[in-house]
């Protein structure tokens, strides 16, 4: 069968989280916050201001340095004795991978508020987890994308660049792996058939970050919100997000999921930036050998790795033989990897990126 999934509303624009808030009462007038002490201490006092304006009561849980199992147990509570009718998850990927979860778990709606574009998450109904020294565990895949996603993007004009660059990198990789499961009749995330939807998102997202990257990068440096800087932060959460869940993840996220998920590497590089190493490590395991010089130079002029050495990876403290193995065998997790893709060809591409 073919699938598509979204969430139900996606709101963007500027001061979205002051002038849009009435639009999560249709969830209720009671919230648990899931976020984390730094975004609460930049936004928390004024956040919850404009919620009460309109009589949105909020309590809040913080994801710091937490283990998803005991998060769980206080949220219970906390949902139990508050009240709460829905979930609010404000912050990065962290406050709404376990946002989700909580809600999940606890048969409430969520509405997620992303302060970045560093990543794709925010439109899901995935969660990646990872245990509490931040090593990949698992995707939990639920039933219910978010009720509500609402970008702000004042909040994310004012976050770090790299940000939005690293939220660049995930997006084309959305494309890069849309294709390759579409010319092998691959399943997405779901081990559902991609829809020609997902494909179409998947390459509008690509062809807008690649047109539009450099203004909207200008843009932000300059303090303003235009439209190529609208154009981007639309194109890596919610054409990505859409892409990627229902398109598929490929190689370049399980390379991610490898080396996350080694408690013995200590690498370097946020999820969009080890992702841009895994678009090359994935052009060149495919033998697109007439693609790679334009991604790996695209990657290097926006001062992304294009190397493992930038990722403190450094391939003579490997098994490459098992390292290769081990991102074949993310196939189990839902990444769809090339029939055409063996250890031999990820070693020497590995080797190349070294």
């Amino acid at each position: 069968m073919r699938v598509f999934t979204s969430p139900e509303e996606y709101i963007q624009g500027p001061d979205a989280f002051k002038t849009q808030l009435h639009r999560l009462l249709r969830l209720g007038n009671r919230a648990l916050i899931v976020s984390d002490s730094f975004v609460m201490q930049m936004l928390g006092t004024d956040f919850v201001h404009h919620l009460v304006e309109q009589e949105i009561a909020s309590t809040t849980i913080l994801v710091d340095n937490v283990i998803s199992g005991e998060l769980l147990v206080e949220a219970k509570e906390v949902i139990k004795n508050f009240n709460c009718q829905f979930v609010i998850a404000l912050g990065g990927g962290k406050a709404m991978d376990l946002g989700k979860m909580i809600a999940h778990v606890s048969n409430l709606p969520i509405a997620v508020l992303p302060t970045s574009a560093a990543t794709d998450a925010a439109t899901s109904r995935i969660s990646v987890i990872y245990d509490e020294k931040g090593n990949f565990q698992k995707y939990d895949f639920y039933e219910k994308n978010p009720a509500i996603v609402l970008v702000d993007t004042n909040v994310i004009l004012n976050a770090p660049q790299t940000m939005l660059i690293a939220g660049f990198a995930d997006g084309i990789a959305t494309y890069i792996e849309a294709r390759s499961i579409f010319e092998e009749n691959g399943r997405n995330t779901r081990h559902e058939k991609p829809t020609l939807a997902a494909l179409s998102l998947a390459k509008s997202c690509h062809d807008i970050l690649i047109d539009e990257i450099a203004n909207a990068c200008h843009a932000q440096r300059k303090g303003m919100i235009t439209q190529s800087f609208e154009n981007v932060v639309e194109a890596n959460i919610l054409l990505s997000g859409l892409g990627f869940e229902n398109a598929g993840l490929s190689l370049a996220h399980g390379f991610h999921n490898v080396i996350m998920g080694d408690k013995e590497l200590t690498i370097t590089g946020s999820h969009g930036q080890i992702v841009a190493v895994g678009v090359l490590l994935q052009l060149l395991a495919e033998q697109r050998l007439a693609e790679y010089p334009f991604y790996h130079d695209l990657f290097a002029d926006l001062l992304l790795p294009t190397t493992l050495k930038e990722l403190n990876l450094k391939i003579e403290e490997i098994n490459l033989q098992q390292f290769a193995e081990k991102i074949l065998e993310t196939k189990k997790a839902g990444n769809h990897i090339s029939p055409q893709v063996n250890t031999k060809r990820i070693i020497m591409a590995l080797k190349q990126l070294a």
